[in-house]
C-alpha cells in the first residue's frame, strides 16, 4: 500500500538555480552524495554516470517530502525536443505544491524573477497558477478551499 509521495527527482545542468527557486518554496539543503559510477549508477540504468545528487527537504513537512537532483558531470547538451513546460507532452506533466496563500507565494515568486505561465483559476474548490521551474519544468501552486 502506498503511503504518501517521497520524493521527486529532478536532472538539472546547473545545479544553483535549481537550489535557489526551490528556497523560494521553503526547501532545505539535506544531505549532498557524488555519484561516480558504481551502484548508484548502475541502479538507474546509468553505469558510466556522474554527478552530484543534491537533497532539498521541504521544511515542516509532515509526512517528509523531499526533491533530488541530480546535476550531472558533464552537463548533458541541450535537447532540442519539445520544451518542458509544453503540458500536452506524454510523460511527465507537473508538479503541484499546496500552499495556504497562492496571492502571497505567487508575489514572492514573481518578485525573484519566477516567469508565471498561466492566470489564477479556481478550479474544483481549488485556486492554481502555473509556474516555470527549474530545467523549464511546470511548477503549480494549489491552494485549497478547505
Amino acid at each position: 500500500m502506498i503511503l504518501n509521495p517521497d520524493h521527486i527527482t529532478i536532472a538539472v545542468a546547473y545545479a544553483g538555480p535549481a537550489i535557489a527557486f526551490f528556497a523560494l518554496l521553503n526547501f532545505r539543503n539535506g544531505p549532498v552524495a557524488t555519484i561516480d559510477r558504481g551502484v548508484p549508477a548502475r541502479y538507474m540504468g546509468m553505469p558510466h554516470m556522474k554527478a552530484q545528487h543534491i537533497t532539498l527537504v521541504l521544511e515542516g513537512a509532515d509526512p517528509h517530502f523531499e526533491i533530488q537532483l541530480l546535476a550531472f558531470d558533464p552537463p548533458p547538451a541541450t535537447d532540442p525536443g519539445a520544451h518542458p513546460t509544453n503540458l500536452r507532452k506524454l510523460g511527465f506533466n507537473h508538479l503541484a505544491f499546496r500552499v495556504d496563500d497562492i496571492e502571497a507565494v505567487t508575489s514572492q515568486l514573481v518578485a525573484n524573477g519566477v516567469p508565471v505561465l498561466s492566470d489564477e483559476m479556481d478550479y474544483i474548490g481549488r485556486k492554481l497558477r502555473l509556474f516555470e521551474g527549474p530545467e523549464g519544468i511546470t511548477v503549480e501552486l494549489v491552494q485549497r478551499d478547505d
